[in-house]
Formats: C-alpha cells, sequence, structure tokens
C-alpha cells in the first residue's frame, strides 16, 4: 500500500510540474483552503473501505 501511496504522489508532482505557473499557485491556495479532514470522516471512509469486497 505504501508504494501506491508514492506512486500516487509522485505522479501528482509530474502532473502538478506540468502546469502553467500561475495555475500552480491557483491549486496551492485552494489546497491551503480546505479544511482539515475530521476524524469522523476519516474513520467512516476507512470503514467503508475495509467491508468493500472490490477492495481486497
Amino acid at each position: 500500500m505504501e508504494n501506491n501511496n508514492r506512486s500516487n504522489e509522485s505522479d501528482f508532482v509530474n502532473f502538478f510540474k506540468g502546469l502553467d505557473e500561475s495555475y500552480q499557485r491557483y491549486v496551492i491556495e485552494n489546497m491551503q483552503k480546505k479544511p482539515p479532514d475530521s476524524p469522523l470522516a476519516k474513520q467512516a471512509d476507512m470503514a467503508e473501505s475495509e467491508g468493500d469486497p472490490e477492495s481486497r
């Protein structure tokens, strides 16, 4: 799972580097505005993925 996360991170970094500089700033500003995930939302996401037969 850790390798998959690194791959996704690498894909995002490569995608991000290809963006126009002004759009990079726009994306960063919007990411900073996003409220942090609440612990309850994280638990719900984890419960859904653990019970999902397709994720196994």
